[in-house]
Parts: C-alpha cells; structure tokens; sequence
C-alpha cells in the first residue's frame, strides 16, 4: 500500500516539474515504463477523471500500475484525491501534500523552471472569421485540420500518416474547452492524442485558451497568437462580408400582406392551414422584434404530394423571386452519425467541411429552411434542433457559430395522422413547434383550382407560345380533360398537366 502524492493546481505542478519530469499516465506504456524504472512519477488525474465514467477499464489500469514500488511518485491534482483512494483501495492508503514530501521542491522557483518533459505551446484566434481564413489556408497548403473528436475517431489514421511524414497538422480544441467543465472524462483520451502526435499543433479561440492552460499543465505552457505559427496568415485577405439574408421579420405592414396574399393564392387547399398561419406570422414578427421568439417552426405532417414541400417555396418565392431554397432531406439522415453530417464531421479533413446545415444556409439569400421527411432522422438530431429553435443560433465542429434569428424552419413529414405525429416526434420536441397542422388530400373542387392555378402560371412562363394561341373553353376542356378523381398527389395531376400541355402546343404548331 502507498501514499499518493497531491497538489493544488498548476503552480504546485510547475513547481514539481522544475525538479523532476512528470509521465502522464498512459495504459500499457505506464506498466512498461515502470518496468524499465519504478523511481518515476506518474500524474494519475486524467485517469481519475476517466474513470469516473469509465470503470470498466478500473482493472486494467491496476494492472499498469502493479509494478509501482516505494520509489514509484503517484501525484494527482487535490480535488479528486478522495475519489483516487476510492477506485484505488488496494494500491494506496492515504495522500498527502507532495511538498511534504520534499522540503527542497517546496523553495524551488516557478520562474526558473527547468522542467525535461517537453511541453507545447497554444495558438489562439481571436473569432470565427479568423478561424474561416485558417481554414482557407490550410486547405491551400496540404494542412490537414480537425477537430479533437475527429481524431479521436475515423481521422487518427489519416493523422499518423503525416505525423509519420513530420508534416504540419492542426487540431482545434475551442468545441473540446466548452465541453470539458462538464465531461472531464474526455482529459484522458485528448492526453493520448497529444503523447502520440509529435507534429500536431494545437489551435483554439482566444477566450478558451486558459481553460486548456487549466487542464492541461503537462502539454502546454504557453500561448501565442496564431501568426506565430502560420506567419503567411498577415497576407491572406480578409473573409468577404456575408451576404444579407431576406426575412420574414423585416416585412413592412403592407409587403407582408401581399406576401400572405400571394401564399393564399398559390397554396391551393388547407384553409385551417392558411387561416392559423396568418396569425404566426404576425405573432412572430412582433416578438421577434422584441427578442421573444428567435424562429418561427412549423411542423407539416400528412400524404406525400399534397402541398407541404410547397409551402416552403411559396415562403422562399414570397420573399425574393426565383431565389434558392435552403433544404435538407432526411431520410439521408437515419445512421449514427447523422449529426455530424448536419453539423460538419465529415469522413474528409481537408478544409473542414461545414455540413449541409451551414452550407445550404449560407447558399440561400432568404430566412427560410426546409426539414423534409425530418421523422426519418435520429434521436441526436431531434436535440439538435430543439435547442436550436431555443437559441436561435447554432454551431458547428469547428465551433463556428450561424445566427439563425428571423428563421422560418418548416419540418415536413409523411406520417399519416396526428397519433403517429405524437409516437414518432419527442414530446419535448412537440412543445418547441409554433404551428402543427395536418395537410389533407384535395378535393374534387380544389383539384380543379389547382388546374387553372397550373394554367394560369402556364399562360405566364409560355407567354410567347400563348400570344399565338386563341385559347378557348374546349381547349381548357381538353387539357383538363383526363380521369384526376383517383389521383390524390397534386404534384401527379402536375405531371399529366405538363405532359398535356406540351401536346396541345404540338397539335397548335407552336414551338416550346
């Protein structure tokens, strides 16, 4: 049985690090480096903090630690010095401080450490439009960059590779800084990481740096500003100005009545829809501009072709013409990994791909997003967004943050009643949404609605081919004339219409 050693923080680390070089614990190379030499010292916090969380892995880390002897230094910081003894009650008896130990370490001077482990230095960034521009270089010079859960899982091979070759690569630890207060389990494998990568630098935004001064005393002893190790970054021009993004939010009075006039006209059908929207939206853009309500959510649920997907348009359509409507299929998001799809986790490296979220986002020139069949999709993605219609905002790998405020985010689903809606869709989920409502199959009357609603748009895209056209009762007869009444999907009498339409030109001898 023996005494662990503890300090209080970092300064009694450095102090003890000025005397003598202090080892990491590391499973199998702990016990081989004991074996060679039982008079080393060996840092034990990180494990501790694994295994809180991980007591599976309890017994084989007293395996590496079995052929410690008196010799051997245990040391672990304060704070979890009682839960050290607690996994440990074979191995050690007690703890005290380390200075007690030594009375000649407790004079040594934090100024004049001489410390032989060798220690890294941090590269910090100032926001996320710096962080944009190292990207962009990076991805010019060959410079893989990831972040600490990339590595940690499908990019370490890609990383012994040019650690191997001695190449530059960098990982970024920002998203690592804000989850650690809470998951100190994740010290111990990001250690790792560090021991084994010789040639990985490590970048950060500045606010979080001295969170990963804090938790990392044995790695990292200094920070500089990313210049310093990229110097050709003074050069690389600055992040263009993000385009402006139309809202329903920034809708005067009047624009917004033409807008939901418009909406009324081309939405064919789902009256109860139509009246209890205008009321969102009002409602929407007087909280929002008030900071009550960051998005407006609507969740459309009902049979496939009915006019759901086309809602989102309209929006898109309301706002600026023939513009580009952000949206993202689902039912590609169905694995485990979804999330890290939605929000830029890819297989790739190079460059740091967003994910479809931000890039489909920042493509778009207007404030709608369009979540189609979102019912297909994981439990981790259902998180994801409840919290973002909370916070309005949202962040990707590389902890780069999109302002989402003004948003309409419009889910879309199959599922055929309100009672699969409940089983299928989180209850916490169902509480965030603004506006639920089940779209119905048409009726007869309005499958003839949307006939002259197809006519009428058809009349405006073919204007030439109809300035040479009388067109009369027995020709609007005639391409409306087939069996529609079984047809339930409008998107299908579309189809039958078009292909109609191209032979009523055909028979007037007009060119299309």
């Amino acid at each position: 049985m023996y005494t662990i050693f503890i300090y209080s923080g970092i300064d009694e680390l450095r102090k003890i690090q000025a005397s003598r070089e202090i080892f990491p614990f590391k499973f199998v190379e702990t016990k081989e480096l004991l074996e060679y030499d039982t008079s080393r010292c060996i840092d034990i916090t990180a494990l501790v903090y694994f295994l809180q969380t991980n007591k599976a892995d309890l017994y084989a880390a007293q395996m590496n630690l079995e052929k410690m002897d008196e010799d051997t230094v245990i040391i672990v910081e304060e704070s979890v010095a009682d839960y050290a003894l607690e996994l440990f009650p074979f191995l050690f008896f007690d703890y005290k401080d380390f200075f007690e130990k030594s009375a000649e370490i407790e004079k040594a001077d934090i100024a004049t450490l001489a410390c032989s482990g060798e220690r890294r230095t941090l590269y910090k960034y100032n926001n996320a439009d710096e962080l944009n521009i190292i990207i962009v270089y990076a991805k010019e010079h060959d410079i893989p960059i990831a972040t600490f859960s990339q590595v940690n899982g499908i990019l370490r091979d890609d990383f012994d590779q040019f650690n191997r070759s001695e190449k530059l690569a960098l990982m970024d630890l920002t998203s690592l800084s804000y989850a650690i207060e809470d998951n100190k389990n994740l010290i111990y494998p990001l250690e790792q990481i560090l021991s084994s990568f010789s040639n990985l630098s490590i970048i950060a935004q500045t606010a979080q740096v001295d969170v990963l001064l804090k938790y990392f005393p044995l790695f990292f002893d200094a920070q500089e500003p990313i210049k310093k190790l990229l110097p050709e970054l003074s050069v690389m021009p600055e992040v263009p100005e993000k385009k402006s993004v139309l809202k329903v939010t920034e809708l005067s009075h009047d624009k917004l009545s033409t807008f939901i006039e418009g909406l009324n006209h081309n939405l064919i059908g789902h009256k109860y829809f139509k009246e209890r929207l205008h009321r969102a939206l009002k409602n929407f853009i007087s909280l929002n501009r008030v900071k009550e309500q960051k998005i407006l959510s609507i969740f459309l649920f009902g049979a496939s072709g009915i006019g759901k997907t086309e809602v989102a348009r309209l929006f898109a359509e309301g706002l600026q013409e023939n513009s580009y409507l952000a949206k993202i299929n689902f039912q590609n998001y169905s694995s485990q990994d979804a999330l890290n799809s939605l929000i830029g986790s890819p297989a790739g490296y190079v460059g740091c791909n967003h994910g479809e979220l931000s890039e489909k986002i920042e493509k778009s020139s207007v404030g709608v997003l369009l979540c189609d069949e979102f019912e297909k999709t994981t439990r981790p993605v259902f998180s994801f967004f409840l919290e973002l219609l909370e916070e309005g905002k949202f962040t990707d790998s590389m902890a780069r943050e999109y302002n989402m405020d003004g948003y309409i985010i419009i889910f879309t689903s199959n599922i055929p009643n309100e009672a699969t809606y409940k089983k299928v869709i989180p209850p916490e989920l169902q509480t965030r949404f603004d506006l639920v409502c089940e779209f119905e199959v048409p009726t007869e009357l309005e499958k003839n609605q949307f006939l002259d609603l197809l006519l009428e748009k058809a009349t405006q895209r073919y204007a030439k081919q109809f300035e040479k056209i009388v067109l009369t009762d027995a020709d609007k007869r005639k391409l409306y004339g087939f069996d529609y009444s079984k047809i339930t999907a409008l998107r299908d009498i579309k189809r039958v219409f078009n292909d109609r339409l191209m032979t009523f030109f055909e028979e007037k001898g007009v060119e299309y």
